[in-house]
């Protein structure tokens, strides 16, 4: 008959563990030392060959580099809009210790060059981020409603 009052016990035990872990995001994605939130882009027309990539990264706690990215969708990326390298062939953003970046459609953002198919809104894509110092990320880019221009 103790039984009840044991397996009580233990239930409030888990569930008070759990409540006090950090919450899983489905947008949240971690390296070694920094956090990915939110890889995002909007739907793309059905001819479209390019789309700008936006997300956020925060908690940076060593300065590192995203050197490049891989995705189904796409057959490369650059750096794009104010602050790139003009004519940048090549992925090579900076981000520094102690700092928070984000990467916007009308600020800098990473442009995904030859889509190898049309970004429908709801859907979403394996993203592998890769760093100069952390192993890749595996993360997901998301779709969004399509934009107004």
């Amino acid at each position: 008959m103790d039984r009840p009052p044991l397996l009580r016990r233990h239930l409030l035990i888990a569930l008070g563990a759990v409540s006090l872990a950090r919450p899983a995001r489905a947008c949240e994605f971690f390296s070694e030392h920094l956090r990915i939130w939110h890889p995002w882009a909007r739907a793309t027309r059905v001819d479209a060959d390019t789309a700008r990539l936006c997300m956020r990264f925060d908690e940076v706690r060593r300065t590192d580099r995203l050197v490049g990215l891989e995705t189904p969708v796409a057959a490369g990326a650059r750096l794009a809009g104010p602050g790139a390298p003009e004519r940048a062939k090549d992925l090579s953003l900076l981000i520094r210790e102690g700092s928070e970046l984000t990467l916007t459609e009308d600020g800098l953002h990473i442009e995904l060059l030859d889509l190898q198919q049309p970004l429908q809104v709801g859907r979403s894509f394996p993203l592998r981020l890769l760093f100069e110092h952390a192993p890749p990320v595996e993360a997901l880019l998301n779709v969004d409603y399509a934009a107004l221009r």
